[in-house]
């Protein structure tokens, strides 16, 4: 009969503290490994931003009184490849919106709040340089 606290019950306390020394190296090298592995993807980024307007604005519209789409706030904007959301905002209360996506080709489709959930659409690519755009809903003013 083996004592507590003797010779094996030191060696089995001893091996459990290896195995968790062992089990915390690996856990290190695994994060470790993955840190340099992914240190090497550089994903390129650009911007697109733009506005959302709603026209018409006025039910008559009249040359001596001119009435500018109005901005929409709220809005929804999603950026697509596909039928994949790549990213997506609300726009402001001026209306704008700035989207953050990586390079590549996009189409970018703005939704109208309110009863007249009307949308417009613009293909853009995405690039190092920012890209500006104005999507101009339907208002539903007849």
């Amino acid at each position: 009969m083996v004592e507590a606290g003797g010779p094996s019950s030191q060696i089995r306390d001893e091996d459990d503290r290896s195995r968790h020394k062992l089990r915390r190296c690996g856990a290190a090298l695994l994060v470790a490994t993955a840190v340099v592995l992914l240190s090497g993807c550089n994903v390129h980024t650009g911007i697109v931003l733009g506005s959302v307007l709603a026209a018409p604005a006025c039910p008559v519209q009249r040359a001596d009184q001119p009435c500018p789409p109005r901005p929409v706030p709220g809005a929804s904007v999603v950026a697509m490849v596909g039928d994949v959301i790549s990213g997506s905002t609300l726009t402001d209360s001026n209306g704008a919106f700035q989207l953050e996506l990586p390079t590549g080709r996009y189409l970018i489709t703005a939704t109208n709040v309110g009863g007249m959930r009307t949308t417009a659409t613009e293909q853009v690519t995405i690039s190092d340089t920012p890209r500006r755009v104005v999507l101009v809903v339907d208002s539903g003013i007849r």
